[in-house]
């Protein structure tokens, strides 16, 4: 954990308007031989600056161009490389909004013991709720919403992938912000540090960790509804999106094993290109937030976070531009939010009870507004369902009894293996280090992009499609 920074100290204060840290000022008065110098590292991260923003370009004309009924999936491998850019796109936004509502949803379940009994219990239904069953509501809204683009198609897909992250982000966050140690919170309390700052170093830093090997969990879950939403077709309209997912549906829908097999190895390629140049330097990189009075012998090591620390170009644009917009951004937020303990007087209870809070005014018409809405969507639900003739629920129940039986076979064969093999790993830190990566390049790769080859290996089974079923949730679980 990151030492405790008291903000309204005059002496740091004093510090930040003569030029930043102790770091900058060091670095600063270095001779010019001990500076870092621009080299090869600078010019590879110069180089994945240029083709990130000619990748955005790129999509944001694929996101304006006007919408067509059918798309045209080319299964040339010249275009792999502008779909895996395309896939790739989607998933990061697609974190950034898991990201945002994670810090948001968890923050305000930790902090607010009345929210929380709320937040929490509908968190976990949400989190049970099949995304794909939604996934014609969710795209023909939004592609009603935007007629003339493709942005709708696009949002359809980018939420998609948010509701199988955002979930389980969220938790790993919720609970360390909920467990924070006692000595830590009354440093902060005595040190009046506002709560913007309370949160950035002292809630953030001590989910850390947790936060990113679930973000880790939640991307390789994304890659499965990232498939899913970019083969999306409803009747004779197609809204299929160019990337991985779709060229891997347009190859098996064409018999050309060759085009699946290189889709297979693009994707694969690029999930170990995310787990070295992504997953692990944050991995090394959040190691120092551990709450630990000794360094462990198995400390995270990442090439690349090494070089980006002795990078010139990085150090420039940091000191440059990132600290003095953070140092703006503290003062505005300062002025922003008064200091704990500051705050005008309470009324009495007299007058409080004379007079209610808009706090609780705006929560009663909230309340008011939520309950009408899940009233109205309750009685739309029963008109539609008495509709429903008692054969096909008799079929509905038989096919749920079915489902339910592969799903309880995929997860009592996945738990029969994975918990021993990974109490083995994780009893040996050899081993650990060994299969950590593997583990986690295999769990990314999405069990709906294997299922064509899946389905012509065991089509002629005895088990047929349920074996084949069985299996892809099994990819799915372990």
């Amino acid at each position: 954990m990151a030492q405790v920074y008291v903000p309204d100290d005059p002496r740091v204060r004093e510090q930040l308007e003569q030029g930043g840290t102790a770091a900058a000022r060091e670095e600063k008065r270095m001779p010019p031989a001990r500076r870092r110098r621009f080299g090869v590292i600078d010019l590879v991260v110069f180089l994945g600056v240029v083709a990130a923003i000619t990748l955005l370009v790129l999509a944001a004309s694929r996101w304006t161009a006007p919408l067509t009924p059918n798309v045209a999936i080319s299964l040339s491998p010249a275009v792999l490389p502008a779909y895996a850019g395309y896939s790739l796109l989607r998933m990061l936004l697609a974190y950034l909004l898991s990201l945002v509502f994670t810090l948001i949803y968890g923050h305000v379940a930790a902090n607010n013991r009345r929210a929380e009994r709320v937040m929490i219990p509908l968190l976990d239904i949400l989190q049970s709720v099949p995304i794909l069953s939604f996934l014609p509501a969710v795209t023909l809204t939004l592609v009603a919403l935007f007629p003339h683009s493709n942005i709708g198609l696009e949002l359809a897909s980018v939420i998609l992938i948010f509701t199988s992250q955002a979930w389980n982000m969220t938790f790993s966050y919720y609970h360390p912000a909920r467990t924070l140690p006692t000595d830590l919170q009354e440093v902060t309390a005595v040190a009046r540090v506002r709560p913007w700052r309370r949160f950035l170093i002292l809630e953030v830093p001590s989910s850390m960790i947790g936060l990113i090997w679930n973000s880790m969990m939640s991307w390789a879950g994304g890659w499965f509804f990232l498939m899913a939403s970019e083969q999306f077709t409803l009747g004779s309209r197609s809204f299929q999106l160019p990337g991985l997912g779709s060229y891997l549906q347009a190859a098996a829908n064409a018999g050309n094993t060759g085009a699946i097999l290189l889709g297979l190895a693009t994707l694969i390629a690029l999930i170990v290109l995310l787990d070295l140049l992504f997953w692990r330097p944050l991995v090394a990189w959040a190691d120092k937030f551990k709450v630990e009075q000794s360094s462990g012998a198995d400390t995270p090591h990442s090439p690349v976070l090494d070089a980006l620390r002795r990078s010139a170009l990085v150090a420039l644009v940091n000191r440059k531009v990132f600290r003095p917009l953070g140092q703006l951004l503290a003062r505005l937020l300062d002025r922003l939010q008064p200091l704990p303990g500051s705050a005008p007087q309470a009324l009495s209870p007299e007058q409080s009870s004379r007079f209610p809070s808009p706090r609780r005014i705006a929560g009663w018409v909230l309340a008011g507004l939520l309950g009408a809405l899940v009233l109205l969507g309750l009685v739309s639900m029963f008109r539609l369902l008495v509709q429903v003739p008692l054969p096909t629920w008799g079929t509905l129940l038989l096919a749920t009894l079915a489902t339910w039986l592969r799903t309880l076979t995929a997860l009592l064969i996945g738990v029969a293996w994975t918990v021993p093999a990974g109490v083995a790993i994780g009893l040996s830190p050899k081993w650990s280090r060994r299969l950590q990566p593997v583990v986690q390049v295999v769990a990314s790769i999405p069990a709906t992009a294997l299922f064509p080859i899946l389905l012509l290996a065991l089509v002629g089974l005895p088990g047929g499609l349920s074996l084949a079923a069985i299996l892809l949730m099994l990819l799915g679980t372990q």
